[in-house]
C-alpha cells in the first residue's frame, strides 16, 4: 500500500492555505478593527486594530505571514501558530534602538513564550510605543523566519504600475 502523494513544496502550499483560513488577510493594511468589548478584553483602547502574522512551517523550514506589518501606536500584533510545532517569537535587543528596545523590555513584550499548541498566540500590544522599526525572528524546529512591524512609519511608495 503507497502512502499520500506529496511534491516539493507542499509544506509552504499548505502553510499558505492555512494561513488564509485562520484569517490571515495577508496584507498589513487590511488588519481587524476591534470593537470596544474586543479591544477591552486585550487591554486596548477602543477603535484599535489587531494585526495578524500566522506561524508554521514543515521540516527545518520555518514561516511568518505576512513578514511586514505596518500598525499604529495603540494597535496589536496577534502572532498565531497554524501547525502543531513549537514556535517563538523574539526582537533581537541589537537590531532595535534604544527607545523600542526600551519599550519592549519594559512592557515584557521582547520575547514569546513557546507557542506550543495549534492556535497558540502571542499578542504584542503597542499602546505608547514609539514610533521605528521592531524587526522579529520566529523560531520552531531549526528554522528560521524573519519579519518586521513598523509602528507609525509612513508607507513605502507603491511601486506597481497603473
Amino acid at each position: 500500500m503507497r502512502g499520500p502523494a506529496s511534491f516539493p513544496g507542499a509544506g509552504l502550499f499548505t502553510f499558505l492555505i492555512l494561513a488564509g483560513l485562520s484569517g490571515c488577510r495577508g496584507q498589513s493594511g487590511d488588519p481587524s478593527v476591534l470593537n470596544a468589548d474586543e479591544a477591552r478584553a486585550l487591554g486596548l483602547s477602543p477603535g484599535a486594530r489587531l494585526h495578524q502574522v500566522t506561524l508554521g512551517g514543515r521540516g527545518s523550514e520555518e514561516h511568518a505571514v505576512p513578514a511586514l506589518i505596518q500598525a499604529d501606536p495603540g494597535d496589536a500584533v496577534e502572532f498565531r501558530s497554524v501547525d502543531h510545532r513549537v514556535h517563538t517569537v523574539t526582537f533581537p535587543p541589537d537590531s532595535l534602538t534604544p527607545e523600542v528596545r526600551a519599550f519592549l523590555e519594559s512592557t515584557g513584550q521582547a520575547n514569546s513564550p513557546p507557542l506550543v499548541f495549534r492556535g497558540s498566540r502571542f499578542i504584542v500590544k503597542l499602546e505608547n510605543a514609539p514610533k521605528g522599526r521592531y524587526p522579529f525572528v520566529s523560531e520552531g524546529h531549526g528554522g528560521t523566519a524573519r519579519g518586521a512591524v513598523e509602528v507609525g512609519l509612513p508607507l513605502p511608495p507603491d511601486t506597481t504600475e497603473s
